[in-house]
């Protein structure tokens, strides 16, 4: 695909689109993969990406706004993650180091999202955009929901140098012991 061409909504379906690979992969990395699979594409439908849609990726967005910000960052993390080893066996010091940094960037995507860092999300916006000061849309249930997931509904455990991330039990699967 050449970025220089392809359209926004081409590089995102291109993303959404990259197989899965052909042997069983570790739950971690499938987790995180799918979770930002389904946020960017929730991200892609928003109203507030509509014009910024058939531009060329490395074209400057034509609305640049906070939907627009994460779904960058959030495509971009999802292409990262592409290039760690799915099994996340045998990681070098520096590939650990490269998946806790996606680790930590999916945080940080849920946390912007949710407002949970307060403002943050809009300060960043404003501050590469500043025609944008006060003019912030919002991201919906659906989006605050997936984004929630990630920085709520999900604990972080290291083992042997390595994040992991696990779907935290509901009160009723811990009752019922699962």
């Amino acid at each position: 695909m050449n970025l220089s061409t392809s359209t926004n909504e081409q590089a995102t379906t291109a993303l959404l689109g990259t197989p899965r690979p052909p042997f069983t992969v570790a739950v971690e990395w499938r987790d995180l993969v799918e979770w930002h699979q389904a946020l960017l594409e929730k991200l892609v439908r928003h109203p507030a990406m509509a014009p910024n849609l058939q531009q060329t990726f490395r074209t400057p967005a034509a609305s640049k706004n906070n939907v627009y910000f994460m779904w960058d960052y959030v495509g971009r993390t999802l292409g990262m993650l592409y290039h760690v080893n799915p099994r996340l066996e045998n990681l070098s010091a520096n590939q650990k180091a490269y998946w806790n940094d996606l680790c930590d960037r999916a945080e940080h995507a849920g946390m912007l999202i949710t407002n949970k860092l307060k403002g943050t999300l809009d300060t960043m916006t404003e501050s590469a955009y500043p025609g944008q000061h006060g003019q912030h849309q919002e991201f919906g249930e659906e989006i605050l929901k997936l984004a929630g997931e990630m920085c709520g509904g999900y604990e972080k455990e290291e083992t042997n140098g390595k994040k992991k991330r696990k779907k935290r039990k509901t009160e009723v699967e811990n009752l019922l012991g699962f």
